[in-house]
C-alpha cells in the first residue's frame, strides 16, 4: 500500500504487543517485507512516558546501543528504509490542535514525549519513514485527528479453535486441557473473557498446578476483575518456605508500586524502588514474584510488571484498600477520593477505574482480604457512585463519555441496584465505536436489563469482533435484547449501520424481531443486504406490528429485494410509517411493487427512495399508487432518480387530488422548465396542501418563474422553497418577486443559492423585504451581487415589516 502508517488496535491483553514482536522476529528472518527496512526502531511508549524531554536521535541511539555518531547519521540520512513502532501509544492528555505549532521536525531537538510521539505521527519527524502504532481503543479518538491515511488493522480475539489451541499446548494431557476448556462453557461471562488472551494465559497460569476444586471456583468468575483477583489468590497458595502474612505484605508492597508509577507514568522499576516499598532484594529471585514481574532486557536489575494490565489491576487495589490516616504517598495525604479518580484522566475508560468498580462485588471482598491482607475501604462504594453521576450529568463530561466503557464499570461491580440507579440518568444507548466485542454485548445488556427507563439503542459499528460468525452474534443480541423486550418493553430503537452480519446473522435477528415480546419501533442496518435478507425481513413485517420505521437505504436490494419486500409491508399486520430505500440499486420494476403497496397500506407517512434509476415510468407508477392510496403519505423524497419533464403531470395530479402529501423533494433531476409549469398546475389546485418543495438543480431558467409567481398568486400553504442551482437569472427573479409581494404568499424559507443574480434584481428583492412579513430565511450565496445591490438589500432589511 502507499499509505506509510498502519494502527494496531484492540482491547488490553489482546496480544498486540505480542503481534508487533512476532512482526520483528519475522523480519530479522527475511519472512515479511523483504529489503524494504534497513532498521526497525522499537519504542515502548509506556516505558519513555516519564521522561521529562527527548529527541527522536535519543530514541534511536537508545535502541542501538553499540551505534555512535557516524552511523546513527548514515541511519537519518534514509529515513524511507526505517519503521517506527510505537508501542502502547497513550491517550493523550492535551488538545492535538492547540500543539501543532510545538511540533517539530528536528530528529536532534528534545521535546516533551507526547509531542515528539504526535511529531511522529504527524509526519513531522521523518515524513518519509513508516510507522506502525500499536493503541487501545481508548487511544483511538485522538489518534485519528493526528493521522494521515493510516491502515487500521483490528487484533482479534481468540477464534474458539484457537483458544482450543492454546489450552491444548498449555497442558501436558489433553484431557486436563479439555476438562478446563469445556468447563469455560459453564459460565457465558468467563467463556467470551477467556477469549482474551492474557485472560487464557493466567487460567492456564493457575491451573496446570492446582486441583478440581479451583476448576469449580473458576466457573464461577463472571468479571475481569474476579479473573485477575482468582489468578492473584492463587499465586498465594503457591508460596513455599515463606508465611502467607509474608505474601501478603510483598503483594502489598507491588500495590503501592504498581499505584506510584502509574501516577508518575512509570512502568519500569529499579530493586531501590522495589525496597522502597517493601518488596526486598531477596523476593527478586523469589518464584512467587515471578509470577508478576519480568527482568527488562539489556536492563541491569531493572523490572516491569508481566502485562501492564497488572500494574493497572494492582493500582485499583492500592486505593480500593486506602486508609486515609496513613497514606504510602506523601502526596496524596488530604485528596479526595473525586481527585484520585480525575487524576487518571480517561473517566470510566481507565482500567484501573473499571477494577476498582469490580473489586466492589460484593463478593470480592474476603477474597480481596485473603489476598492482600487489608479491607476494602467502606467509604469507596457511595464516593465512586457519587463521582459516576457527576460525571454522567456533567455536560463537558458526557459529550466525551462512551457509553460502553460506563458499561463495562457497571457490570464489574455485578448489582443491579447500583447499574439502576446509574442507568436511569441515561435515555438513550448511542454506540458509535467502529468496533465491538462479544464483552461489550454482555456489559450492555446486563446494563440494559437493569434500567427501568425507555431506551433507544442505536449501534452503529463496522465490525463484531471475536465471533467465530455472525450467526453466533445475532444468537446473543437476541438473547440480551429480546430478553429485554420482554421484561422492560423498553428498548425500541435498534440501529446497525456499516456492520459484518451476513444472511445467516440477519435470518436469526429477523427471528428474534418476530417475537410477540419485541416491541422494537425503529431498524435500521447497512449490512450490503441482500435479496434473501428481504425475505426474512418480510416475515418480520408480518408479525411485528410495532415496527414504525424500516430504513435500509445504502443496501444493493435490488428490485427483486423490494418484491419480497413488499409481500411483508402489503400485509394487514404491517404498520411501518416510514420507509427508507435509498440508493437500494431500483427501477422502475420496484416502483410497481411499491405502487401496489401504497394502494393498500394505510400507515405509511414517509417514502425515501432518491438515488435509484427510477426514472418517468417508476414515477407514474408510485403516482398511481399514491393516487389511489388509502393511506397517509406525507413526505415523498425523490431526488436524483433520472426524472424529466415527463413524470410531472402524474405528479402535478397527486399534488391536486391529496391533502396529505406536504414534502416534495425533486433534487437533481431533470425537470426544465417545462415540468415545473405542470407541477405549478398541480400547486394552484385548492386540494394541494405542499409546504416544502425542493427543486436544487432542476436545470431551471428564467422562464419558469412566471408559472411559479401565478402559483403563488393562489397557493397559501407553501412554507419552504428551494430553488438553488438553477439558472433564473435577474429576469426571472422580478418576476417571481410579484408572485412573492402577493398577500396570498405565505412562504417562510426560499433558498436561491447560485441562481445567476445580480445587483440587477435586488430592487425587486428589496421591495419584497419591505411588504412580506412571513419571509424569515433567505439564501442568496453564490450570487454575483456588488456594493449597490448590497446596500439597497440591507435598507430593506432595516424596515419595520421585515
Amino acid at each position: 500500500s502507499s499509505s506509510r502508517t498502519v494502527v494496531l488496535q484492540g482491547c488490553a491483553g489482546i496480544g498486540k504487543t505480542a503481534v508487533v514482536h512476532k512482526f520483528m522476529f519475522d523480519w530479522a528472518a527475511g519472512v515479511v517485507t523483504p529489503g524494504r527496512f534497513d532498521y526497525l526502531i522499537y519504542i515502548n511508549c509506556r516505558e519513555i512516558s516519564h521522561i521529562a524531554n527527548i529527541s527522536a536521535a535519543d530514541l534511536i541511539a537508545d535502541t542501538f546501543e553499540d551505534i555512535n555518531g557516524p552511523v546513527l547519521d548514515i541511519i537519518l540520512t534514509y529515513p524511507e528504509k526505517l519503521l517506527f513502532i510505537l508501542d502502547g501509544f497513550p491517550e493523550l492528555q492535551y488538545s492535538v490542535g492547540e500543539q501543532e505549532e510545538d511540533l517539530n521536525a528536528n530528529p536532534q531537538e528534545k521535546k516533551p514525549v507526547e509531542t515528539l510521539l504526535c511529531s511522529f505521527v504527524r509526519k513531522k519527524l521523518f515524513p518519509e519513514s513508516s510507522l506502525l502504532i500499536t493503541a487501545r481503543p481508548t487511544a483511538m479518538k485522538k489518534l485519528h485527528s493526528l493521522l494521515k491515511q493510516p491502515i487500521q488493522v483490528e487484533i482479534l480475539w481468540f477464534t474458539e479453535a484457537e483458544k482450543r489451541a492454546y489450552f491444548l499446548s498449555q497442558f501436558s494431557g489433553a484431557n486436563a486441557a479439555m476438562r478446563v476448556f469445556y468447563g469455560l462453557r459453564e459460565n457465558e461471562g468467563l467463556d467470551i473473557m477467556s477469549s482474551l488472551p492474557i485472560v487464557s494465559w493466567m487460567i492456564c497460569s493457575v491451573l496446570q498446578s492446582q486441583g478440581d476444586g479451583d476448576r469449580a471456583l473458576m466457573r464461577s468468575l463472571q468479571t475481569m476483575t474476579d479473573v485477575y483477583l482468582f489468578y492473584f489468590s492463587k499465586c498465594l497458595k503457591t508460596l513455599t518456605g515463606i508465611s502467607i502474612w509474608k505474601g501478603q505484605s510483598c503483594l502489598w508492597g507491588l500495590c503501592s508500586l504498581a499505584a506510584e508509577g502509574l501516577r508518575n507514568k512509570r512502568v519500569q522499576f529499579e530493586v531501590n524502588d522495589l525496597r522502597r516499598h517493601g518488596v526486598g532484594v531477596f523476593d527478586t529471585n523469589c518464584i512467587f514474584l515471578n509470577h508478576f514481574l519480568e527482568k527488562v532486557e539489556r536492563g541491569v536489575n531493572v523490572y516491569t510488571f508481566l502485562h501492564f494490565s497488572f500494574q493497572e489491576f494492582l493500582t485499583a487495589v492500592f486505593y480500593a484498600l486506602k486508609n486515609d490516616n496513613s497514606w504510602m504517598f506523601l502526596d496524596q495525604v488530604g485528596k479526595t477520593w473525586q481527585e484520585i479518580f480525575q487524576q487518571y484522566g480517561k473517566g470510566f475508560s481507565s482500567l484501573m477505574i473499571q477494577f476498582l468498580f469490580g473489586l466492589l462485588h460484593k463478593g470480592s471482598g474476603k477474597t480481596v482480604e485473603a489476598t492482600f491482607g487489608r479491607k476494602i475501604s467502606p467509604r469507596l462504594r457511595e464516593e465512586l457512585l457519587k463521582w459516576t453521576e457527576t460525571e454522567i450529568k456533567d455536560k463537558t463530561s458526557r459529550l466525551q463519555l462512551e457509553q460502553i466503557d460506563l458499561f463495562h464499570c457497571l457490570y464489574e461491580i455485578q448489582e443491579e441496584g447500583y447499574a439502576k440507579r446509574i442507568m436511569d440518568d441515561l435515555q438513550s444507548i448511542i454506540l458509535l465505536q467502529p468496533t465491538y466485542t462479544k464483552m461489550d454485548l454482555l456489559a450492555m445488556s446486563y446494563c440494559v436489563k437493569s434500567s427501568h427507563n425507555n431506551l433507544s439503542v442505536s449501534l452503529k459499528c463496522q465490525h463484531l469482533l471475536g465471533f467465530e460468525d455472525e450467526f453466533y452474534f445475532c444468537e446473543h443480541l437476541i438473547i440480551s435484547l429480546c430478553i429485554t423486550f420482554e421484561l422492560y418493553k423498553d428498548v425500541k430503537d435498534l440501529e446497525f449501520v456499516k456492520n459484518t452480519l451476513e444472511d445467516s446473522g440477519m435470518k436469526l435477528l429477523c427471528e428474534g424481531l418476530k417475537q410477540p415480546n419485541s416491541v422494537l419501533h425503529k431498524l435500521s442496518f447497512l449490512p450490503e443486504s441482500s435479496e434473501a435478507v428481504c425475505k426474512y425481513l418480510a416475515s418480520v413485517l408480518m408479525c411485528n406490528s410495532n415496527l414504525t420505521e424500516l430504513d435500509l437505504s445504502e443496501n444493493p436490494l435490488g428490485d427483486t429485494g423490494v418484491k419480497y419486500l413488499c409481500e411483508g409491508l402489503r400485509h394487514s399486520n404491517c404498520k411501518v410509517e416510514k420507509l427508507d430505500l435509498s440508493t437500494c440499486s431500483l427501477t422502475d420494476a420496484s416502483c410497481v411493487e411499491l405502487s401496489s403497496f401504497l394502494q393498500m397500506n394505510q400507515t405509511l407517512k414517509e417514502l425515501f427512495v432518491f438515488a435509484n434509476a427510477l426514472g418517468d415510468t417508476g414515477v407514474q407508477h408510485l403516482c398511481e399508487g399514491l393516487r389511489h392510496a388509502k393511506g397517509i403519505v406525507e413526505n415523498l423524497v425523490l431526488s436524483e432518480c433520472s426524472l424529466s419533464a415527463t413524470c410531472c403531470e402524474p405528479l402535478a395530479q397527486v399534488l391536486s387530488s391529496t391533502r396529505s402529501l406536504t414534502r416534495l423533494l425533486l433534487i437533481n433531476n431533470k425537470i426544465e422548465d417545462l415540468g415545473l409549469k405542470l407541477l405549478c398546475e398541480g400547486l394552484k389546485q385548492p386540494h394541494c396542501q405542499l409546504k416544502d418543495l425542493a427543486l436544487w438543480t432542476c436545470h431551471l431558467t428564467g422562464a419558469c418563474c412566471q408559472d411559479l409567481c401565478n402559483a403563488l398568486y393562489t397557493n397559501e400553504h407553501l412554507r419552504d422553497l428551494d430553488l438553488s442551482d438553477n439558472a433564473l437569472g435577474d429576469e426571472g427573479m422580478q418576476v417571481l418577486c410579484e408572485g412573492l409581494k402577493h398577500p396570498c404568499c405565505k412562504l417562510q424559507t426560499l433558498w436561491l443559492a447560485e441562481c445567476h443574480l445580480t445587483d440587477v434584481c435586488c430592487g425587486a428583492l428589496a421591495s419584497v423585504l419591505n411588504r412580506n412579513e412571513n419571509l424569515t430565511l433567505l439564501d442568496l450565496s453564490g450570487n454575483d451581487f456588488r456594493d449597490l445591490g448590497v446596500q439597497m438589500l440591507c435598507d430593506a432589511l432595516i424596515h419595520p415589516i421585515c
